[in-house]
């Protein structure tokens, strides 16, 4: 009688583990799905916060070096629409070889700086930084004040970063 309790025991049990599979393998499919999703947004946010972080670097880069062309600079005029040049008093240089003259202007996307084969934005790939517009702008109330002011946009996450500063040429500078 010993052996026919454990069998009957047993023949009870025997479809026990096909159901366990069968409610808890959709269950794991599922949460695999939401994992995978998840994993996906995380991955695609980070590619946009890399984006941002760059148009906003290669942005503020040009920006600083515009400032720091027109600090150095004693005159700074628009020879060309959209070309602006930013003088230094050649005169005072020691060397005279020197080229006392920086240009910058906007072409395809990218700002320049004195030559066309120097881009100043857009060298990194990833964040497709296109400047979309770029101007320097004296004030028409004070005589040594300029506006420089540049968009960017990012063409990975569609966003814009702009950035406007006021430059005022030191005062023993000479006068132009």
């Amino acid at each position: 009688m010993k052996g026919r309790k454990s069998s009957r025991k047993h023949c009870s049990e025997r479809g026990i583990l096909l159901m366990e599979l069968a409610v808890s393998l959709p269950i794991f499919a599922l949460l695999l799905t939401f994992l995978a999703f998840a994993l996906l947004w995380s991955w695609r946010s980070y590619q946009n916060e890399i984006a941002d972080a760059e148009l906003r670097q290669e942005m503020q880069i040009a920006a600083a070096r515009i400032v720091e062309s027109a600090l150095l600079s004693d005159h700074i005029r628009e020879r060309q629409h959209g070309v602006y040049e930013m003088r230094q008093d050649a005169s005072r240089k020691k060397n005279e070889s020197e080229k006392p003259l920086d240009k910058y202007w906007l072409a395809d996307g990218q700002l320049l700086y004195n030559y066309a084969s120097y881009p100043m934005t857009g060298a990194f790939s990833g964040a497709g930084v296109h400047i979309s517009a770029f101007s320097v702008h004296p004030d028409p109330y004070a005589p040594r004040l300029y506006h420089i002011e540049m968009t960017g946009e990012s063409m990975v996450t569609g966003r814009t970063y702009r950035i406007a500063t006021s430059v005022y040429l030191r005062e023993d500078m000479n006068e132009r």
